[in-house]
């Protein structure tokens, strides 16, 4: 699944090459507002043993960039994404029983840094804070328990963008998140979580 998410990165920088020239400037501020589909691949290790597991990831963003004359960008921006991915066991502790551990909503803010390698194109990187949350749940055949918690993390990412016109643009995206060893109820795990995910961002500008 890595090689995927290092392809479509590569992908967005081609992309964003200078295919559709647009006549006006692009310098300004604008704010920018969409919508998130992408890959969730969830990464966790322990004493040396690591496993992954992927799913289909949504969410929205939100921002305000601004490009100077030169074609520089600079921008900050939020995230909130929700993801598919989850496990689910059996028979763990009486017979019938179940329980599950699904990740949940995952909150981001940080920057973004660009250049244009033409009218209509950007490449950039961007870094910033990330705040995950997962939800267990658990089943004995009499009753359900269900109960969450978040943790802290930081995020960093490349991508390409390709204006679709002076108010529309789509964005291509690879990002990695890490996690550390987060803490599960007080108790620290010893598990070291990270994430890989592709994304796909349809965007409009104001």
């Amino acid at each position: 699944m890595k090689p995927f998410f290092v392809g479509l990165a590569v992908s967005s920088f081609a992309l964003a090459a200078p295919a559709m020239a647009q006549d006006e400037s692009t310098a300004g501020g604008k704010f920018v507002a969409g919508a998130i589909v992408g890959v969730d691949s969830v990464e966790t290790e322990i004493d040396g043993f690591s496993s992954s597991d992927e799913d289909v990831m949504f969410g929205l963003t939100a921002g305000y960039d601004y490009e100077t004359a030169s074609g520089l960008v600079v921008g900050v921006e939020a995230e909130y994404t929700d993801s598919s991915l989850g496990i689910s066991v059996t028979d763990i502790d009486v017979e019938g029983d179940r329980a599950s551990l699904n990740a949940g909503r995952d909150l981001y803010v940080g920057g973004r840094l660009g250049f244009r390698p033409g009218k209509n194109g950007l490449l950039y990187v961007k870094a910033g804070y990330t705040n995950a949350s997962i939800e267990v749940e658990y089943d004995d055949g009499t009753g359900e328990v269900a109960t969450s918690t978040d943790f802290d993390g930081f995020r960093i990412g490349a991508g390409g963008e390709i204006d679709l016109g002076s108010n529309y643009a789509v964005r291509l995206e690879y990002r990695y998140s890490d996690y550390g060893s987060p803490a599960l109820f007080g108790f620290d795990t010893g598990v070291n979580v990270s994430r890989n995910q592709g994304i796909l961002t349809l965007l409009g500008k104001f």
